[in-house]
């Protein structure tokens, strides 16, 4: 009997141990949930804290940087405002687009839980009298839906006219260099043609050759040019010269006589004036320059 009483002893302090070990488990746990919990809510004081001290630095540098612009419009580049008890800078951009000046602003501030920093975008009309601000975001993220001239992004009404920053510069046709939409860019703004037969061999430099506005390129053929060869020109002539497309030399002439002037008989068959080649005895030239004769056929 003491036996059965010993055992039923040890049972249960084994369960009150075990009780009081899950109990000291919750209990840390809680301290752990609570301490989470204040930690939480300490950042997001500090969170709210600096964002609020963020706000009144940008207003400072807006401030400044409008102060600035109002003095005169010409004003550019990054100013810091550390030392007037801000802790921000700002950038004016150097380009007018619209009559709108961008105006970058950056405030900061470190501390023993961390970094924080905000950044505000301002578009600053300086075109009017007073200037005034034209748009304005908490962010550049926030701000590429708003689109403006500088922010790295040619989209919308930019083009190279109105927007270089962006946009790159416009193409110039004539320059030799091909930009932007050109399809070809010769050095010139010349519309070059060829033309067989006036002793200039048009592609003689090989190209490419461009039309005056660089948007076709021109093809010329021309592979010589010997002023043109024929029957009839006044001038006696045998060998091989450029054909009549002044693609090839590939046309063989061997004339008896040629000749200038006026035609006798009725069938215009022989030329009695102006002939080379043809003589005293046979002073006609037939109209193909194969042959004299000293009558009219």
């Amino acid at each position: 009997m003491k036996y059965n009483l010993d055992k039923k002893n040890n049972h249960e302090g084994a369960i009150a141990l075990l009780l009081v070990i899950m109990i000291t488990a919750l209990t840390v746990v809680s301290a752990v949930i609570v301490s989470m919990t204040n930690i939480s809510d300490l950042m997001s004081s500090y969170h709210f804290s600096e964002a609020q001290q963020a706000d009144v630095d940008l207003d400072a540098c807006l401030e400044d940087a409008m102060l600035r612009l109002a003095s005169t419009t010409a004003a550019s580049g990054t100013y810091y405002l550390n030392s007037v008890g801000s802790n921000c800078y700002y950038e004016i951009s150097s380009i007018i687009s619209s009559g709108l000046k961008t105006v970058t602003s950056t405030a900061s501030s470190t501390s023993g839980l961390g970094y924080w920093q905000d950044t505000v975008v301002v578009q600053v009309n300086v075109s009017s009298t007073p200037i005034s601000i034209y748009a304005y975001k908490n962010s550049t993220i926030s701000f590429d839906s708003l689109l403006y001239c500088g922010d790295a992004t040619c989209a919308g009404t930019e083009t190279c006219s109105n927007c270089s920053a962006d946009c790159g510069s416009c193409a110039v046709c004539g320059n030799g260099i091909v930009e932007g939409a050109e399809v070809c860019d010769d050095d010139n703004t010349n519309d070059e043609t060829q033309t067989c037969g006036n002793l200039i061999v048009e592609g003689a430099a090989g190209g490419p050759y461009c039309n005056w506005n660089c948007s076709a390129a021109i093809v010329l053929t021309e592979t010589c040019d010997d002023g043109g060869e024929s029957c009839g020109d006044g001038t006696k002539q045998s060998g091989t010269f450029c054909n009549d497309t002044c693609t090839a030399v590939d046309k063989v002439v061997s004339e008896v006589c040629d000749y200038t002037g006026v035609a006798c008989g009725a069938m215009e068959a022989t030329f009695e004036s102006g002939v080379q080649g043809c003589t005293l005895k046979n002073p006609k030239c037939t109209i193909g320059c194969g042959s004299c004769t000293n009558y009219c056929l």
